[in-house]
């Protein structure tokens, strides 16, 4: 695998792949689509089998909109009732089904050309602080941090920082060499 690649995957998914967060978001350069599917072929060999995910969500010319997750963890999220109600509201169906799900945030973000609100629920954030955003359009909360937070600023900020140190560790260990796949813990 790409040495960028893999590197970028530690940057941004540090806490999926140490199994603290549900998932991340991010970019990533890719020469075609050809060489972007086959790459994810190759980190997902890598990846499925600790039961983290790569998925390609959408891309622009050249830049390429990933989602790294945790499969079970996704999977617990979706099926908790409160999502699964918020979800229903935007035209989400059949919660139990992770692959279908993400295939209508996949078209979400195609027809609309932008980040949906909903996007929080697949990156694990707390149900109360989307539902927060949204009725806020965005201001009056609490602190930001990865998100905005309108529920619990002391657990969020709590979480924040593990996620800091988490991020902070696993680019001093790929930095000592360590790579990708022992990065990784199992599920």
């Amino acid at each position: 695998m790409d040495k960028s690649f893999e590197k970028s995957i530690i940057e941004h998914g540090a806490a999926t792949l140490a199994g603290i967060k549900t998932a991340n978001l991010f970019n990533y350069c890719f020469a075609s689509e050809w060489s972007c599917k086959r790459t994810l072929q190759e980190a997902n060999s890598v990846l499925n089998g600790k039961g983290v995910y790569l998925e390609l969500l959408s891309h622009n010319r050249d830049f390429y909109l990933l989602l790294i997750y945790r499969r079970n963890m996704l999977h617990r999220v979706l099926r908790d009732p409160n999502v699964a109600e918020f979800l229903e509201e935007y035209g989400y169906r059949d919660s139990k089904d992770t692959d279908r799900i993400l295939g209508q945030l996949k078209r979400r973000l195609i027809i609309s050309g932008r980040f949906p609100h909903e996007i929080g629920v697949f990156l694990g954030y707390p149900i109360e602080d989307i539902k927060g955003f949204i009725r806020n359009k965005g201001k009056n909360c609490l602190i930001c941090g990865l998100w905005k937070v309108y529920s619990d600023p002391l657990k969020a900020e709590e979480y924040f920082r593990k996620i800091d140190r988490c991020n902070r560790a696993y680019m001093n260990t790929y930095r000592k060499g360590v790579g990708l796949a022992d990065m990784t813990v199992a599920a």
